[in-house]
């Protein structure tokens, strides 16, 4: 027996494996999101779609979600914080981080998540990437074989640009 990915240290096939093949609902909206996280460590992408709210799946491509979460080895998941997504609950949020590897090299994905039950069911609606702000230029980029801007009329990549 496997341990679950989701890191809740029960075996799989006592944590979030009914949840996946759909033998049970989620109790919770953090038990969506770990669920969601083994789908994606386990390879049930379909699960993935049928998670998420109808209303906002939109062009969701199964195939493309296969696609991405194949080239990563996902390594485990922290939950950082929860607010309401209890039994009782309409509405829920679940910050957490995902760590995996990319090509090897460690990454995480930090992410505030809202989710939202209707009827016995609980759906993924939306995440918010944490910590990674778009970075502006004050200027437009300089490519290498453009005159350099401080004026000496050699190329960038002869002058301030050089390394």
């Amino acid at each position: 027996m496997a341990k679950c990915p989701c890191g809740s240290d029960l075996e799989f096939s006592a944590c979030c494996e009914p949840i996946i093949a759909g033998k049970t609902p989620a109790p919770t909206a953090e038990a969506l999101m770990r669920s969601r996280y083994a789908a994606h460590a386990t390879g049930f992408y379909e699960y993935l779609g049928t998670s998420m709210h109808p209303d906002m799946r939109g062009d969701l491509s199964v195939d493309e979600i296969k696609e991405w979460s194949e080239k990563i080895t996902w390594t485990g998941l922290e939950i950082i914080d929860t607010k309401d997504g209890g039994e009782n609950d309409e509405i829920g949020e679940v910050e957490f981080v995902a760590n995996y590897k990319l090509g090897g090299v460690p990454q995480q994905l930090h992410e505030h998540s809202f989710f939202r039950k209707e009827g016995n069911d609980w759906y993924y609606v939306e995440g918010m990437v944490q910590n990674h702000d778009t970075y502006r230029r004050e200027t437009p980029k300089v490519g290498r074989n453009e005159p350099c801007p401080c004026g000496s009329g050699k190329k960038y990549k002869k002058c301030c640009g050089k390394n």
